[in-house]
């Protein structure tokens, strides 16, 4: 009996290996946007240190969070957006706040 018989390969289903492929390549490229936006923000073309000062880790910290809490605006309204969202219920919104009738 070989050793290697318990590690045969798997069978992948080739549709989640395509939306694998998809969510890395999504997330790389928001990493590079955020990576090159803020860079150029942040960071000056000539460097006078080796390491970012404090000052340029604040504003690198504060341009990805504010880049990522955009992306997530932009995605929930995307999602309400699509032709496959579930429609609104405004009668029957739990989320929204109705006070009660005196």
């Amino acid at each position: 009996m070989s050793s290697w018989s318990s590690f045969s390969q798997t069978y992948v289903n080739p549709e989640n290996l395509k939306i694998a492929e998809q969510q890395v390549d999504a997330f790389m490229g928001m990493f590079n946007r955020i990576m090159t936006a803020c860079r150029d923000k942040c960071i000056p073309n000539h460097y006078h240190e080796p390491d970012l000062n404090k000052g340029e880790q604040k504003c690198i910290d504060r341009c990805t969070a504010k880049y990522m809490s955009i992306q997530m605006i932009m995605g929930e309204r995307m999602k309400h957006m699509s032709p496959l969202a579930e429609p609104i219920d405004n009668n029957n919104n739990k989320d929204s706040f109705t006070p009660d009738p005196l």
